[in-house]
């Protein structure tokens, strides 16, 4: 195995630490088990901070032998990053699932596994666009539920 070294300011290193906290967030989140992969090298990350006199943000857990961001340092991290992405990314999934129906209703099912033609790209587009002014205008009210 080969090491590599680089140099960063006190600055650089939090924005890492913030990095490998979303990257490892992201990748665990949907998971029953952390992916060890991305827990190493997020453990690595946080001992360099935390050595770097950073013990105001990160705990280290010699029971686990692992290093922890405090409670309050995951809390704004996710109200200022992970908050922000999932509001943009509802609205952006639920107008593409939407499209999707409605695609499907129109051409059929086989349409999902196949490229689209030209006009298939244009109904789509058009669509999306229907279905995000409606969204816009009415937000959530605009969405019905039929038995």
């Amino acid at each position: 195995m080969s090491y590599h070294s680089i140099e960063v300011s006190k600055e650089q290193l939090r924005t890492m630490v913030a990095s490998m906290f979303l990257s490892t967030w992201i990748v665990n989140y949907p998971r029953q088990e952390l992916n060890e992969e991305f827990e190493d090298v997020r453990n690595l990350v946080l001992a360099e901070y935390y050595k770097d006199s950073m013990q105001e943000e990160v705990e280290y857990q010699p029971h686990a032998d692992v290093y922890e961001l405090n409670q309050e340092t995951e809390n704004t991290w996710m109200e200022r990053y992970v908050q922000e992405y999932d509001e943009h990314s509802f609205w952006d999934q639920l107008i593409e699932k939407l499209s999707q129906k409605e695609m499907i209703d129109a051409f059929g099912e086989e349409i999902m596994n196949r490229p689209l033609k030209e006009e298939e790209v244009e109904k789509q587009l058009e669509i999306e666009a229907k279905v995000e002014e409606k969204l816009e205008k009415n937000g959530l009210w605009a969405l019905t539920w039929e038995d």
